[in-house]
């Protein structure tokens, strides 16, 4: 099924977009995420909003800086409406050579058509700056309006004719549109967005809610808000909740020193595949992150190739980082150091390191060695030891995060 949404200014929608959405005059900075808590299901509310939103002052600026302002809007109004006014013309033309053979529906076309000449004739763009927010009032409460059938249809609503004319449905039969909504003279509809605007105060809101796009899956969630909102990164997450359910397992049987050193060792694991995970995301993620790997990364410092081969390797590039990523040992605290630093600039806090230095060997002796340390001495792995090492290792995570946060937030504005 197809999912419709809207770029609403004042909560009139003003362009809409079927299965995707455009970012129309908005600016990565503009995104917003409100009220996404999920219901049982897992579903975002009727209250959700991840979108975009600006003030009208903001958007108006964007809109002059490429090139529709009132000027521009008001010449092309000018060679729009003579157009909309011939097309009436037109039909009223045909009905009269018709009305010999049939009547009564005709004369209601015709009435339409010619009460709207009589209300659009003549008229500058400031007569329908002055009638828009009224028309847009009206239209507010009017179940009629946008429901078009094809057929004219004039509306009395309001005592100003021109009001009623942007309310009525009067069809026009050109090769291309010359109107907009409220039957606003032009083909594009900017032009209409600047004239509404132009009625609007600085401070009205300009949005575009993606959440039925998301709900549908044609879009995805702005990730990066998400976590930020959430004070947390989707791995730093999973991994988060593997070493929570690790230090309950070792709760269970708190004697059971065979499951308390698997619990000690997992928790190493669960630590190296946050630092893998969120490394990959990064560096896949962001170009610039990529580009301070690639040049960083010794490995590829001692690779050089011939210069007609340039684009070959660049063809290659994502391969070869995934294939050194995927022989990284980040469980190697020395080598991870270095790498989060070049390529994320992101430092591992000494205190933690002290601890998790001497854990990561434990864990070689564990799985390598069935317990015991290199002088076949088996090793004091109990439940204290299981739930300090977590504490560790959950406090080092959630610092690397926040550093990671902390580059998602700059980025987060930057358009």
């Amino acid at each position: 099924m197809s999912t419709w949404v809207g770029v609403e200014i004042d909560g009139l929608i003003v362009e809409d977009y079927q299965n995707h959405h455009s970012n129309w005059f908005f600016k990565r900075s503009d995104r917003v995420r409100e009220n996404c808590e999920r219901d049982e299901c897992g579903r975002l509310t009727d209250e959700a909003f991840i979108g975009f939103r600006a003030s009208g002052a903001s958007i108006r600026r964007r809109m002059t800086l490429a090139g529709f302002d009132l000027a521009a809007c008001e010449q092309h109004f000018n060679e729009h409406l003579p157009a909309v006014i011939e097309a009436a013309e037109w039909v009223l033309s045909c009905e009269g050579e018709r009305s010999h053979v049939e009547s009564g529906s005709l004369s209601v076309r015709g009435d339409a058509y010619r009460q709207f000449l009589d209300a659009v004739k003549d008229t500058s763009l400031q007569d329908w700056l002055d009638a828009l927010p009224e028309a847009v009032s009206l239209s507010k409460t009017m179940s009629r309006f946008s429901d078009f059938s094809g057929m004219p249809y004039w509306c009395e609503t309001s005592a100003a004719p021109l009001v009623n004319a942007m309310l009525s449905d009067i069809p026009l039969y050109t090769e291309y549109s010359h109107t907009d909504l409220f039957n606003f003279p032009c083909n594009d509809s900017s032009y209409f967005q600047v004239a509404l605007l132009a009625c609007c105060s600085d401070d009205v809101a300009c949005e575009l809610n993606i959440v039925p796009l998301i709900q549908s899956g044609w879009e995805d969630d702005f990730r990066d808000l998400e976590e930020i909102q959430r004070q947390e990164t989707e791995p730093h997450r999973f991994s988060r909740l593997s070493l929570e359910e690790t230090m309950r397992l070792s709760a269970t049987q708190i004697e059971n020193l065979s499951l308390q050193r698997m619990c000690y060792s997992n928790i190493i694991t669960s630590m190296e595949a946050y630092l893998g995970d969120i490394l990959k995301r990064e560096i896949f993620d962001r170009p610039a992150v990529k580009e301070l790997f690639v040049a960083s990364y010794k490995p590829f410092k001692e690779q050089s190739f011939s210069l007609n081969n340039l684009y070959k390797a660049l063809s290659e590039i994502d391969d070869e980082i995934m294939k050194a990523l995927n022989t990284l040992s980040l469980h190697n605290i020395g080598t991870a150091k270095s790498l989060f630093y070049s390529t994320l600039m992101t430092k591992f806090p000494e205190k933690s390191l002290r601890i998790i230095g001497p854990a990561v060997q434990i864990r070689h002796d564990i799985v390598h060695r069935n317990g015991r340390n290199t002088k076949g001495e088996a090793l004091s792995i109990d439940y204290e030891s299981v739930q300090a090492l977590a504490n560790v290792v959950l406090q080092f995570m959630q610092n690397v995060d926040a550093q990671i946060l902390d580059g998602l937030i700059a980025e987060s504005c930057i358009d």
